[in-house]
C-alpha cells in the first residue's frame, strides 16, 4: 500500500516552481560541514545592515540585476498570506487606496485629514465655503475626477459613464443652478492649478494642460505622451509631481521610459546594494503645470506588484520589496536545523550542498531539491517516512516563524523635494505595506505599518515601525493581529490606528508619542472590517470606519477618547449595498465638518449621514439613477455627481433642489 502524503508536507517537499517567491541576495554556501550551521544564518539572506542606494555603473550591470531577480523566482511575490495553511488573496478591493494600483500615498504631517478647497491648495483667494478633494496632506492636492475652485467645477467622465471621453465644465455663478458651459475632449483624473488657471488632465497614455482662465472657452496649451505608467501624481508648491513606473523590456532593458518621450539612462537609476524583487523602475518627475516642461527627475528600482508611494511636504518615499526565495527558505531549513531533526545521511547533505553551490536559477534548484528529498524519503520504511513528514511540517513552520521578519522586507528610498529631486536616504523594515496609508511622516520621523506574510507554515503578523531622519528604526510595535493582515491604517499626530482582519475586525489604538517606545494602547474586536479610517472630531476622539460586513457596506463610529478601551459607538449596515467606492478610494468620501455630516457613494444610492455624539443618522438617500461617483459642497449646497446626472441638495436640510443631466 502506498503511504498517502499529508497535503502540507507535499507543499513543503514538492517545491512547485509557480509558487516560488522571488528575490533577495543569493544565499552564500557555508563551507562548514556542520549541518546546523551550513545554512542557518539569516544574515546570508539579508546582508549586514540596511542596503545603501547606488546608481548602476553600466548598462550591463542594470541588465544583470533585473535578469537575476527574474531567474530567482520571477522578480515578484504573490499578494497572498497563508492563514492556518489556507492561501488568502490580498484583495485589491479591500485596499483603501484609490485607482493608483501601486499604493498611492499621502498623510505625512499627522493632520487628521484635509478637505479644504482645491483653490485653497493652489493659492486662490476665493473666500467661498468650498470643499475640495479628500486628501491627507494640507497643501498637497491629489488627482481626482471632480475638481472645483468655487466658481467652476470640472468633472471627468466616470469610467461607467457614456460620456467617459470628455470633461464637463460647470459654471457655478448661481450655486443652486450649475450650468454646463463647455466640454474638454479629454478625460481621466484632474488637478486644478488655480494660480496658473490650468487644468491638468491625466489620461491613460497622455497628459494635457488646459488654460481655464475663461472656463467657458478652455484652451489646450500643452500635452505630453506617456510611455511609462502613471502611478500617481501630486500638486506640491505649485508644481506637478508625477510618479511613473516602467518595466524594462526583455529585448532592450536599458530603454527606460520617463516623463514624455525622453528615455532615462540605466546609469541614472538607483538600486540597493543587494538583490530585490525588482521588476520595474520608478521615476519621480517634477513638471511645470503651466508649460508641461520637465524640471527635475530621479529614478529608483521597484516592485510593481507591491511598491507603495508616499508624498509628504518634504519628500517622496518609494518602497520596494526583497524577499527570500522559496528554494532558499526550504534549503535553509534542510541544511540547517532540518538536517539534524531529520537525521540526514552524509550523502544527502553532500547532494544538498552541491546543489546549493550550483550556478543555476532558484527555480531549477527547487526542482532538484524536491528530487533529493523524495529520494531520501523513499529510502525510509513506512513508519520512518510518516515521522519524517511530521518532523518536516513542524520543523519548517518553526524555522519560518523564527526567521519570518528576515524572509520578506520592505526597502524605503527617500527623495528630497528640496531643490532638484534627489535620493538622500534609504531604510528597511520587515514585511510589506498595504498602500499609501501605511506610511506617515511626523516631526522628523517616518512611521510605517507592515504585514509579515504567513509563508512556509508561519502565521502572518503585523508590525508598526518608527524610523528617524536617517531612516534607521528607533522603535516598533510588533505582533498585531496574528494570522491576520492589515486592512486599514491611519496616523494622526502622535496617535495611530490599525485594522487587521480575518473573521473579526481588531481595531488597534497606538501611542506613537515616543518614537523610541511606541506602544499598542487598546484593542477592540467587532464583526466585519474597516478599510478606510477618517477622524471626525478635531480633538481626535471620534473616528469613522468605512468597510464591509457580510458582503454589505458598513459604517462604524469609534470612540477613542479612552485609548486603552476604544468603543464602537454605532454601526450602520447598508442593506443590499455591496459596493462603495469609498471602501477602496478615499477620494470618494466627503466630510462636511461644519454640518457634522459626511457623504458616501454606494452601488444603488448615495448617502448623507450625520454623526452627532457618534450616533449615525441617515439624513439623505440620494437616487442618482445608479452609482454615485463624487460629491462637493459650495456655500449652502451639496452636489452629488453620478453616471448620468448632477444632483443639487440643500446643505443642511439635505433636500433635493435641482437635477442637471450630464
Amino acid at each position: 500500500m502506498v503511504q498517502q502524503r499529508p497535503t502540507f508536507v507535499v507543499a513543503v517537499v514538492a517545491l512547485v516552481v509557480g509558487a516560488a517567491v522571488g528575490g533577495a541576495v543569493s544565499v552564500a554556501l557555508s563551507e562548514s560541514p556542520d549541518p546546523t550551521t551550513a545554512r542557518g544564518s539569516t544574515a546570508d539572506w539579508t546582508g549586514d545592515g540596511t542596503p545603501s542606494l547606488e546608481q548602476f555603473d553600466s548598462a550591463d550591470e542594470f541588465e544583470s540585476y533585473f535578469a537575476a531577480a527574474d531567474r530567482r523566482g520571477g522578480g515578484w511575490m504573490p499578494q497572498t498570506v497563508s492563514l492556518d495553511g489556507a492561501a488568502v488573496e490580498m484583495e485589491e478591493s479591500a485596499a483603501p487606496a484609490g485607482d493608483d494600483g501601486g499604493g498611492d500615498s499621502a498623510g505625512g504631517n499627522g493632520d487628521a485629514g484635509y478637505t479644504g478647497t482645491d483653490a485653497d491648495r493652489s493659492g486662490s483667494a476665493d473666500a467661498r465655503d468650498v470643499s475640495g478633494t479628500n486628501v491627507q496632506e494640507a497643501g498637497i492636492d491629489e488627482p481626482d475626477v471632480l475638481k472645483t475652485d468655487g466658481k467652476s467645477a470640472y468633472y471627468a467622465g466616470h469610467r461607467f459613464q457614456r460620456t467617459g471621453g470628455e470633461t464637463t465644465i460647470f459654471d457655478l455663478a448661481d450655486p443652486a443652478k450649475p450650468d454646463p458651459v463647455a466640454t474638454i475632449p479629454a478625460s481621466g483624473e484632474l488637478l486644478l492649478v488655480a494660480e496658473h488657471d490650468t487644468l491638468v488632465v491625466f489620461g491613460g497614455d497622455r497628459i494635457w494642460g488646459y488654460d481655464v482662465s475663461d472656463p467657458a472657452n478652455p484652451d489646450q496649451v500643452w500635452n505630453e505622451p506617456l510611455e511609462a505608467d502613471l502611478e500617481t501624481a501630486r500638486l506640491v508648491d505649485g508644481d506637478l509631481l508625477l510618479i511613473l513606473a516602467d518595466r524594462p523590456d526583455v529585448g532592450e532593458p536599458c530603454s527606460i521610459a520617463g516623463y514624455g518621450d525622453d528615455a532615462i539612462a540605466c546609469t541614472e537609476v538607483y538600486r540597493p546594494g543587494v538583490r530585490t524583487n525588482a521588476d520595474a523602475v520608478y521615476t519621480a518627475a517634477r513638471v511645470d503645470p503651466a508649460t508641461g516642461s520637465l524640471e527635475s527627475e530621479t529614478s529608483v528600482v521597484g516592485s510593481s506588484y507591491d511598491s507603495a508611494t508616499y508624498v509628504s511636504e518634504n519628500a517622496v518615499y518609494l518602497t520596494y520589496t526583497r524577499s527570500v526565495s522559496e528554494y532558499e527558505v526550504r534549503s535553509g531549513y534542510l541544511l540547517g536545523p532540518g538536517a539534524a531533526d531529520l537525521g540526514f545521511d552524509a550523502g544527502t547533505i553532500d547532494r544538498l550542498e552541491r546543489l546549493d553551490a550550483m550556478n543555476i536559477s532558484d527555480r531549477a534548484k527547487a526542482v532538484e531539491l524536491r528530487e533529493i528529498v523524495e529520494s531520501w524519503v523513499a529510502s525510509l520504511d513506512e513508519d520512518a517516512r510518516r515521522d519524517a513528514y511530521e518532523t518536516m511540517e513542524t520543523g519548517m513552520a518553526e524555522y519560518a516563524t523564527s526567521n519570518q521578519r528576515e524572509l520578506t522586507k520592505t526597502g524605503i528610498a527617500r527623495i528630497s523635494l528640496s531643490g532638484d529631486l534627489a535620493v538622500t536616504d534609504s531604510g528597511e523594515v520587515p514585511g510589506t505595506p498595504l498602500n499609501q496609508w501605511s506610511l506617515d511622516e511626523h516631526e522628523g520621523h517616518l512611521r510605517i505599518a507592515t504585514t509579515i506574510p504567513g509563508l512556509h507554515g508561519a502565521d502572518s503578523v503585523n508590525d508598526v515601525y518608527v524610523l528617524d531622519d536617517a531612516l534607521e528604526v528607533t522603535g516598533s510595535v510588533e505582533g498585531l493581529g496574528e494570522t491576520e493582515r492589515i486592512y486599514a491604517v491611519r496616523f494622526t499626530g502622535d496617535e495611530g490606528y490599525v485594522v487587521t482582519f480575518r473573521q473579526i475586525d481588531p481595531f488597534y489604538t497606538l501611542d506613537l508619542s515616543d518614537p523610541h517606545e511606541p506602544a499598542m494602547e487598546g484593542e477592540l474586536k467587532i464583526p466585519g472590517f474597516s478599510t478606510y479610517l477618517h477622524p471626525l472630531a478635531d480633538d481626535g476622539d471620534l473616528v469613522l470606519g468605512v468597510g464591509e460586513q457580510d458582503g454589505n457596506v458598513k459604517l462604524s463610529t469609534f470612540d477613542v477618547s479612552d485609548r486603552e478601551t476604544p468603543d464602537e459607538l454605532d454601526a450602520e449596515i447598508l442593506d443590499d449595498e455591496r459596493f462603495s467606492e469609498a471602501v477602496q478610494n478615499h477620494r470618494a468620501f466627503l466630510h462636511d465638518a461644519d454640518n457634522g455630516a459626511f457623504f458616501v457613494p454606494a452601488g444603488e444610492s448615495s448617502y448623507v449621514y450625520s454623526y452627532a455624539d457618534g450616533d449615525l443618522t441617515r439624513e439623505a438617500e440620494i437616487d442618482i439613477g445608479g452609482q454615485g461617483v463624487r460629491s462637493m459642497y459650495i456655500e449652502d449646497y451639496l452636489y452629488v455627481v453620478g453616471e448620468d446626472e448632477l444632483v443639487v441638495l440643500d446643505r443642511g436640510s439635505w433636500t433635493v433642489e435641482n437635477r442637471v443631466d450630464l
